[in-house]
């Protein structure tokens, strides 16, 4: 008598989860330039500077 159920009734095995890779993923971002200014990054932080002192003086 044996005690390994039929194949039809064992449960399949999941696949291991892949390891996380050691260098990150490349994403399709731009790259901060380090040659020049980021004149657009500025910007925009000068705009959230702005939007933030607003939001303060309302409250």
């Amino acid at each position: 008598m044996s005690t390994d159920k039929p194949e039809s009734q064992q449960k399949p095995t999941p696949d291991p989860a892949p390891h996380p890779p050691d260098e990150p993923e490349i994403t399709q971002e731009e790259s901060v330039p380090v040659d020049r200014r980021d004149t657009e990054g500025e910007r925009l932080m000068d705009q959230l500077g702005r939007e933030r002192r607003q939001k303060q003086a309302k409250d």
